[in-house]
Order: C-alpha cells, then sequence, then structure tokens
C-alpha cells in the first residue's frame, strides 16, 4: 500500500512540476545540445553529451542542497525522487526506440 501512496504522489509532482517547467524529455534534449555546443567551442572538437546528463546533474544539484541544508526539506528529496523516475523513464524510452 505505501508503494502505490509513493508512486501517486510521485505521479502528482511530476504532472505539476511539467505545467510549471515543461516537458522533462524536451529540456533533456536541448539541455545537452547547449552542453555539446559550448563543449565542442570551447574544445575545438566534437563533444557528444547524453539527454540523461541533464536529469543527472540536476539529481546532483539536488543532492548538493540537502547537503547544505541545515534542517530537513521534503521538496529536496520528493525532486530527486521525481528526478529519477524522469530519468527512468527517459532510459527506458531511449532504448526503446533503438
Amino acid at each position: 500500500m505505501d508503494n502505490i501512496k509513493f508512486l501517486n504522489s510521485i505521479e502528482k509532482l511530476l504532472r505539476e512540476k511539467q505545467q510549471s517547467y515543461g516537458n522533462f524529455d524536451e529540456t533533456s534534449f536541448i539541455m545537452a545540445k547547449i552542453a555539446e555546443n559550448y563543449l565542442s567551442l570551447h574544445n575545438k572538437k566534437e563533444v557528444k553529451v547524453p539527454y540523461k546528463f541533464f536529469g543527472l546533474f540536476m539529481i546532483m544539484l539536488k543532492c548538493w542542497r540537502i547537503m547544505q541544508q541545515k534542517s530537513y526539506k521534503k521538496d529536496s528529496h520528493d525532486d530527486i525522487a521525481g528526478y529519477n523516475e524522469l530519468l527512468r523513464r527517459l532510459f527506458i524510452n531511449e532504448n526503446n526506440t533503438k
């Protein structure tokens, strides 16, 4: 029963965040392309960045914030769970389209 509550709260969180911030897959694609362009220009050679980069970066950012917090903040942990789920779905979709 706890797993069902957890999954329902994750789904609700993801719907709310997507309404505020846009589609995660599209954002991942755009952020990967921005990183590729910057790194390629900086290194003077073509650099490829996987779409998973954005989700992993956001999880690391949320972990850093947790490390800096003086007290427990539920939303930071919820965000990590949400990004992890979005990243899992992106990975599955990426493998299914190959």
